[in-house]
């Protein structure tokens, strides 16, 4: 293995995270006709879109979603991780960017997996 630093990039599950609106929904005792009359969407499609993991609701929504369920945000957005190794060019620019907190480079790293 190249000489490297592991960064665990978060990403967000759309389908996870859409079973776990459609979920809460019916958990809260909510229609998909509900929520779109909450949102002020014309059609249901968007709510639809959501559960079915196509799109993620914005932030605000998000917010709206985790009040109306009264839940955390973080619990509806479902998250796993995935590792990425970035590495400097040598050793000693690796070893300089972890004692002085700067970066590689020219203050980049390099994804190399």
């Amino acid at each position: 293995m190249e000489n490297g630093k592991v960064f665990l990039k978060p990403v967000i599950d759309l389908e996870a995270t859409g079973a776990k609106i459609k979920f809460l929904r019916k958990s809260s005792g909510f229609s998909v006709h509900d929520l779109q009359d909450i949102f002020g969407f014309e059609y249901p499609q968007a709510i639809y879109a959501w559960e079915q993991g196509k799109n993620i609701p914005s932030i605000d929504n998000l917010l709206v979603l985790s009040n109306l369920f009264a839940c955390r945000v973080e619990e509806i957005v479902q998250v796993h991780s995935i590792e990425i190794q970035i590495a400097c060019a040598d050793e000693m620019k690796l070893e300089k960017a972890h004692k002085e907190a700067e970066p590689c480079e020219g203050g980049k790293f390099k994804k190399i997996a």
